[in-house]
């Protein structure tokens, strides 16, 4: 038995990917709307909620694959065979889209909100230049030990500055814990993984959500989807990358709305 999964309702698979520091309770609000139209599954992601973060060799990458094992895992563990539906916020929408990369025949719908696939920019890029602030607390030898200059570095790339040191204490300890698989997160995230004439089936399936007010990095990566899907739909949302929580009505409600549940 998998731990850090959560399976409520009847109707079609909605599989929910919750994005890095955070866990499957981030979609409580979505599966208190979705569950009487859907079955909502949810699952911990490697190093979050109650998934332990995985055991590696020194010499074996991180990839976005070990992540994918994790959901067909759960799958197959819930018997679940036809097709699924998939939303993911940041980190999770990249594991949902390299699902359905490799498996475009299980997936009826995806909605994702700004997947950080950041192997898809070509070194160089100016989205990636943007995320630079954030990935040198995690390649510099003089802060790699620091825990908390990292989860702080993260948190405030992604939500503003001062606020890791507004958050309560339990959330900066929790935060500083975790963010030795933010280091994993990242590693995966740069693995080459996807590529257009892979993901050109799931086109018409794929609407892309993002924040109005979103990092260069997150537009960046939107437009690159774009680029190579240019059937696929963008719908913008208020708020920043994590809209997903600071505007979960919105958000959901277009989430909702694309899944096309009713179909």
């Amino acid at each position: 038995m998998l731990p850090g999964y959560l399976s409520v309702g009847q109707g079609p698979t909605v599989v929910m990917l919750h994005s890095s520091l955070s866990s499957s309770g981030q979609w409580r609000d979505l599966i208190r709307r979705l569950r009487g139209s859907a079955q909502c599954l949810t699952m911990d992601l490697y190093g979050y909620g109650e998934t332990p973060i995985p055991a590696l060799e020194n010499t074996q990458p991180f990839t976005l694959w070990q992540e994918v094992a994790l959901l067909e895992a759960l799958l197959e563990q819930e018997k679940i065979q036809g097709t699924v539906r998939l939303v993911g916020h940041s980190y999770g929408a990249a594991v949902a889209l390299a699902f359905a990369q490799k498996h475009p025949d299980r997936v009826e719908r995806l909605v994702l909100f700004e997947p950080v696939c950041f192997s898809i920019l070509e070194s160089g890029h100016a989205g990636l230049k943007d995320l630079e602030s954030v990935l040198h607390v995690f390649d510099d030898a003089s802060t790699a030990s620091d825990s908390t200059e990292q989860a702080r570095r993260f948190i405030e790339y992604w939500n503003g500055p001062g606020a890791f040191d507004a958050m309560p204490e339990r959330l900066q300890l929790l935060f500083t814990h975790q963010v030795k698989k933010v280091d994993l997160d990242f590693q995966a995230l740069m693995h080459p993984t996807f590529t257009a004439e892979a993901l050109a089936p799931l086109a018409d399936r794929l609407t892309l959500l993002h924040g109005e007010h979103t990092r260069a990095s997150a537009r960046a990566l939107i437009e690159q989807l774009k680029h190579w899907l240019p059937e696929a739909r963008v719908v913008s949302t208020p708020g920043g990358h994590m809209a997903p929580l600071t505007d979960e009505a919105a958000v959901n409600t277009q989430i909702e709305q694309w899944l096309h549940l009713n179909d």
